[in-house]
């Protein structure tokens, strides 16, 4: 089994990282400004690496106590406040574990003002410490600048060459590697179009591995595990890693998405069908997103179990099926 180190950190480090970056004078010091540096430097280098949020407290979840750590004049009482608030923010409890990308993402939506995590009224607290850098704006300002101010992301430049090369790829490709579920997206995007009205887009391969279909039904095409041919262009995927980094964890939504997809088909990862046949079976066994992208039951429980599609299904979709996708030969059977 393949063990992956987590990073621990305390939930109120990961908002100063952010304030940090908002900074406009880079000789201004932080208290705790090489554990930043730690932080940033580890998280830059893997966006993907776990961080295990810890924070200390005197209930059932003192099991993963960090041990007091006064990195800041304000003390330990001022600092245990500020990580349990984060926490309730972003909705995680002390000792969650996940990718940076994804806590980070979530700090960024959830708080994106210092008030009431690192400073208060002085009318609620008139003698409660307060950071020297609540009133600076660097906190408003790293926010401003985003996840990108801490992980390097793709360039414009680089994802316009990548969309370049895979496509040119697809066009030429005598047979198609596909995520099981991005045969749904390619229905949604085609949306009951005519051929002419689906324009390449930069985020993805969508329209040129529909149009491979369409110009030959009988294209062989493989359902593999993780990222496909259609993902290349896309800004969250991770070339070096062949991983989606997409925020919210929305990989890990995919997955099962993917997995739901072949227990529909009664298909494995690795098998091989024609376009048509492929697309036949996939309309015969799935008449709405819902049954895949919705979960079965169209509830989302969870940012990382997010719903596609809306909870009673996409419309796209339907209109897509109901066109075939355009694949000449699909002749799809309305369910009842």
């Amino acid at each position: 089994m393949t063990e992956y180190g987590s990073l621990d950190v305390r939930p109120y480090q990961l908002s100063c990282l952010i304030c940090r970056q908002g900074r406009l004078d880079e000789t201004e010091r932080y208290p705790h400004e090489s554990r930043l540096d730690a932080i940033q430097a580890a998280v830059a280098a893997d966006p993907l690496v776990p961080l295990t949020l810890r924070c200390e407290t005197d209930t059932i979840f003192r099991f993963q106590n960090p041990g007091r750590d006064d990195d800041t004049p304000e003390g330990e009482s001022y600092n245990r406040l500020r990580d349990l608030t984060v926490l309730q923010r972003i909705g995680l409890v002390p000792g969650a574990t996940l990718p940076a990308s994804d806590i980070l993402t979530r700090i960024l939506e959830a708080i994106p003002c210092v008030q009431g995590v690192c400073c208060y009224p002085e009318a609620e607290a008139p003698v409660w410490p307060r950071c020297r850098h609540a009133d600076s704006g660097n906190y408003e300002r790293g926010v401003a600048r985003g996840l990108g101010a801490i992980i390097p992301q793709r360039t414009h430049e680089e994802m316009e060459r990548s969309k370049r090369e895979s496509a040119a790829v697809c066009c030429r490709a005598g047979r198609l590697r596909i995520r099981p579920f991005h045969l749904l997206c390619m229905t949604c995007f085609h949306d009951g179009r005519d051929r002419a009205d689906l324009a390449p887009i930069p985020a993805d391969n969508l329209q040129e591995c529909i149009v491979a279909m369409q110009k030959n039904p009988e294209m062989p095409v493989e359902l593999i595990h993780g990222p496909c041919m259609v993902c290349p262009p896309c800004k969250f995927y991770r070339r070096s890693q062949n991983l989606c980094g997409a925020p919210k964890s929305m990989g890990l939504r995919d997955e099962k998405k993917e997995l739901d997809t072949l227990r529909l088909l009664g298909l494995s990862f690795g098998d091989v069908l024609p376009a048509r046949e492929l697309m036949q079976r996939l309309y015969g066994a799935i008449a709405s997103t819902t049954q895949v992208c919705g979960h079965g039951d169209g509830i989302e429980r969870g940012r990382e179990w997010s719903v596609c599609g809306g909870a009673g299904g996409s419309e796209a979709f339907v209109r897509g099926r109901e066109a075939g996708l355009g694949v000449g030969g699909v002749a799809v059977v309305q369910q009842k």
